[in-house]
């Protein structure tokens, strides 16, 4: 799933906690941060970098970073071409 912007980040997040079942006091406790962040995150409003982690962290996920300017079937050609 592409995430392009906050609301579409804190959909995620929601999605995700409510697969493992957690409530959003839940995974507040398991991020270390209040549940009134949870809420902010969900809603795509602004919370702290360190914050997101925690609760990335906290739902077993990593963040992982694309970019979309970059043909990636060319890439693995080229890398292919390099071996």
């Amino acid at each position: 799933m592409l995430i392009i912007n906050p609301l579409a980040l804190g959909d995620r997040v929601r999605l995700l906690r409510r697969s493992k079942g957690y409530s959003q006091a839940q995974l507040a406790e398991k991020a270390n941060c209040n549940r009134k962040t949870i809420i902010d995150l969900e809603a795509g409003e602004n919370v702290e970098v360190y914050t997101l982690f925690r609760v990335i962290a906290a739902l077993g996920m990593a963040l992982d970073l694309v970019d979309e300017r970059v043909d990636l079937k060319s890439l693995a050609e080229l890398v292919e071409h390099d071996e």
